[in-house]
């Protein structure tokens, strides 16, 4: 009898041991959180990309800041331009629709052979970005400024 006490005993503290018990979360739930940490890990590659441009668009706005900045002081030009055209009859036509409306409406030569149609040309940069959104505002919405 006590063999029997004893050994219902001992069944109770060995069935009762973690080691013997399922594990308490199913695969379901397993592969949920397999799944979270995959999607968790795209999401932190993705923002490590995002954090690059930004570091690339900083260092760009930078290089440009240091053209305006040694552009203020010498001889060139500003102007705003309105469109970028390959074919010169397309730039003397909006050249022509610019003078209609009342600006400039000058083609200048661009880089890579682009003619470019500006709505006013300016001798200072303060000068063009006073412009600038009116043109955007009433011209077109991707209006730029060129430095030349």
């Amino acid at each position: 009898m006590k063999n029997l006490i004893g050994i219902i005993l001992l069944g109770l503290i060995v069935s009762s041991c973690s080691l013997f018990q399922k594990p308490s979360m199913t695969q379901e739930q397993i592969d949920e959180m397999v799944a979270e940490n995959d999607a968790l890990k795209t999401q932190v590659t993705s923002n490590k990309d995002l954090a690059d441009q930004l570091a690339l668009a900083r260092l760009q706005a930078d290089e440009a800041m240091l053209k305006l900045a040694d552009c203020e002081g010498g001889n060139s030009k500003v102007h705003i331009i309105v469109g970028a055209f390959k074919n010169s009859s397309y730039a003397n036509d909006y050249s022509a629709e610019m003078k209609e409306q009342g600006y400039a409406g000058r083609i200048i030569a661009g880089p890579y052979s682009f003619n470019l149609v500006t709505s006013g040309s300016y001798e200072s940069i303060k000068a063009s970005l006073q412009d600038l959104n009116g043109v955007r505002d009433n011209v077109i919405e991707t209006a730029w400024i060129y430095i030349e």
